[in-house]
């Protein structure tokens, strides 16, 4: 889905009323002047950030810039949404004109409709669903100690696992949406609560991708089209399989008291560097081996493998499966409708 979407609409209007910002050197002397940011309320409260810009010599603004997340102004959340990006903007931009009353063009509606825009930074997401919240947290945590990148190793910001933090190209973020969605920044609205949402991200880890301006750039991505061109869930995949991970992990202690008392001890073995083959008999082995895959574990290779590989076969062994969207959400109209527009 698309979880933020900077764009610059072509629109000719009266430039909204908003407050300035200015700058000036010490003398006082004006260094530059520009109209601060307009919050626009959508659904639930929730806002994108709209400004005029440009001129066209009679004091007319000719385009808009729209920042935000257009998921959760548009749906009132962001646990799962559309990753058409033209559709969701052009939804965007038509609630924009509605409010302040525009009137774009019919040149203006059609470049809008069809992604003819300037766009920069944009975030893009997929959830993923392991067998329980204890798996998303033990996959954070060797996100956290055993992933890199050519950027550099993971930093955990407030839970949140991050790849190139302080990249000015782009970012690699993981977390539980589950845990998100406590805190008061990620709370759903009052009327959202108690429909399946909360339930539903229980065992969701998020995968999202940060693409910013000079990283759109590099790319030759300019427009909402070159993007869709290019492929959101090509993108996405693109990056994250960058992301090297070790083949296996170490289970948690939640995890490790759920295994049954054979499989425990043969794991415990395991991990102390035992050989088991010559500790049980062949049927043992291969009976445990076939029933210890189901938890990630391969006992035919050494724990904490030094073979690398990238993050998605880390997603398989967690037995992870991508988190499609309940048709609850559709029925209940939890969801844009540009996400059913492919």
């Amino acid at each position: 889905m698309i979880d933020w979407s900077t764009s610059v609409f072509p629109l000719i209007h009266e430039p909204i009323s908003t407050g300035k910002l200015t700058k000036t050197d010490s003398s006082g002397e004006l260094l530059w002047e520009s109209n601060d940011l307009f919050h626009l309320s959508g659904s639930f409260d929730k806002r994108m950030s709209v400004k005029s810009v440009g001129g066209d010599g009679t004091g007319l603004a000719t385009h808009l810039l729209v920042m935000g997340n257009p998921s959760k102004f548009l749906q009132g959340h962001n646990v799962f949404g559309s990753d058409n990006l033209i559709a969701i903007n052009y939804a965007v931009y038509n609630t924009i004109c509605d409010h302040f009353n525009f009137e774009p063009s019919l040149t203006d509606i059609d470049n809008v409709s069809k992604g003819n825009y300037e766009i920069g930074r944009t975030d893009i997401n997929y959830s993923y669903s392991l067998p329980s919240q204890a798996d998303v947290m033990a996959w954070l945590r060797a996100a956290e100690t055993k992933g890199s990148t050519r950027m550099g190793r993971a930093q955990n910001k407030k839970g949140s696992i991050y790849f190139g933090f302080t990249s000015e190209y782009h970012k690699q973020v993981f977390y539980s949406k589950h845990l998100e969605l406590q805190t008061k920044r990620g709370q759903l609205p009052l009327e959202l609560q108690e429909k399946g949402i909360e339930e539903w991200s229980e065992n969701v880890l998020r995968a999202e991708l940060r693409l910013l301006r000079k990283e759109l750039k590099r790319l030759n991505i300019k427009t909402a089209t070159d993007l869709m061109e290019y492929g959101v869930t090509r993108l996405f995949h693109e990056y994250m399989g960058r992301i090297e991970m070790p083949e296996q992990i170490q289970l948690n202690d939640e995890a490790l008291l759920k295994l049954p008392t054979k499989l425990r001890s043969t794991y415990t073995l395991w991990m102390e560097g035992h050989d088991l083959r010559n500790m049980h008999s062949p049927a043992t082995f291969y009976r445990h081996k076939k029933e210890l895959k189901q938890y990630g574990i391969n006992i035919d290779l050494k724990p904490e493998s030094t073979r690398k590989t990238n993050v998605v076969p880390l997603i398989k062994i967690l037995e992870a499966k991508p988190a499609t969207i309940p048709d609850w959400a559709f029925e209940q109209n939890l969801i844009h409708k540009s996400a059913s527009n492919f």
